[in-house]
């Protein structure tokens, strides 16, 4: 039975959610062995590692939300509704391609995010997180953005396709 865009979203957004947030502190583990001290900037900082996870999560979730909503039209398990309005959709400024959409999200969340974290964990004085913190932060931090980014793929994918 195909599933509406606002269903699929969240369907798809919650799995990608949930494996990202199982994922990244396990290869923020793998990175960081010795579970050191992570401070707020810096070489091997927060900072950076969530710059470069924005760019990579974002990345490969647009590939594969793009491939996944190309592959699940065409087999009749999603219906497209009025819910993608092809008119003045903020999402339609951005490029359809899933490699360039992927990047510019992921460096548009990661300057914004970057921007608040860094003035907000100033303002209250926090130079870094212990190792179990960062795990933490990473879980819930990676597990939205794959949530948020999944969202913005498919409405963005569907709002060229031809409706039918």
């Amino acid at each position: 039975m195909p599933q509406s865009v606002s269903e699929y979203a969240r369907t798809q957004g919650l799995i990608a959610a949930l494996i990202n947030a199982v994922l990244n502190p396990v290869l923020a583990w793998v990175v960081n062995r010795n579970m050191e001290f992570m401070t707020l900037s810096g070489n091997r900082s927060i900072v950076m590692d969530t710059a470069i996870t924005s760019l990579v999560v974002s990345l490969l979730v647009a590939l594969f939300v793009t491939w996944g909503v190309r592959r699940d039209l065409k087999a009749g398990r999603l219906t497209l509704t009025n819910a993608c309005s092809r008119k003045k959709h903020l999402l339609s400024c951005l490029p359809t391609q899933a490699w360039a959409l992927g990047l510019m999200l992921g460096f548009g969340i990661a300057f914004v995010l970057i921007l608040l974290a860094l003035a907000l964990f100033h303002l209250i004085g926090i130079s870094g997180f212990s190792f179990a913190a960062f795990a933490l932060f990473k879980a819930a931090y990676t597990g939205l953005l794959a949530f948020v980014v999944t969202r913005w793929v498919i409405l963005r994918q569907l709002l060229f396709v031809p409706k039918t």
